[in-house]
């Protein structure tokens, strides 16, 4: 009964709060969505990734020698001092050269402009996140992985279910994400982030 009443009393001065000194900073748990693409350096589709360089603004000459640096490719395996037979390579962007990491920025460069949460990207990695103050919030996260879900179906990225990661700070709940790809969803793993009793954080996955 006694946390009855306090819950009555926190909630009431709460909705006053929030609307006169109540910092945002203050009072709500976060959840950040960690994300992680499949190869994606070595999937990234020749054609697609010259249709947006032209987009904004990479034409003439300067287009036709990044055409040339990408076609045209070879590669094989060595294995044990035997090598396979050269295949061409019919898409991703070289990795350990100098242009690569560029090419594949500008690749996904619009990704951010299809979410409405808080974005921070480092190459192909990928962290969204809003702080939970209710159901709308969940919602407008779980909004925004579905944009990033048709954002991949349409650049032909594929996420690695195995490597998604959700992570609750500050609060326990039953909220579940879920990412959809191939008409399937892929349900995220879960990491609740607290701090043990002598003030060291601990993160637990489940």
């Amino acid at each position: 009964m006694c946390k009855l009443l306090e819950s009555i009393i926190r909630d009431q001065i709460l909705g006053y709060l929030n609307q006169t000194v109540l910092t945002n900073a203050q009072g709500y748990g976060v959840d950040v969505i960690y994300l992680d693409y499949r190869k994606a350096f070595d999937t990234v589709p020749y054609q697609r990734l010259l249709a947006e360089l032209k987009m904004i603004g990479i034409t003439g000459e300067l287009l036709e020698r990044i055409k040339d640096f990408l076609h045209n490719r070879l590669m094989r395996v060595i294995v044990n001092g035997e090598c396979s037979h050269w295949s061409q390579v019919w898409s991703g962007i070289p990795q350990g050269s100098v242009l690569g990491p560029l090419l594949f920025l500008l690749f996904v460069n619009d990704l951010q402009s299809w979410i409405t949460t808080h974005t921070r990207m480092f190459a192909d990695d990928t962290k969204i996140w809003t702080k939970i103050a209710c159901k709308e919030y969940v919602d407008k996260l779980q909004k925004d992985l579905d944009n990033l879900s048709s954002w991949s179906t349409k650049w032909l990225l594929q996420f690695n279910p195995e490597k998604c990661v959700v992570m609750h700070v500050g609060h326990n709940d039953n909220t579940r994400y879920h990412l959809q790809q191939d008409g399937k969803k892929w349900e995220l793993i879960e990491c609740y982030w607290r701090k043990g009793p002598i003030g060291s954080p601990i993160c637990a996955f489940y």
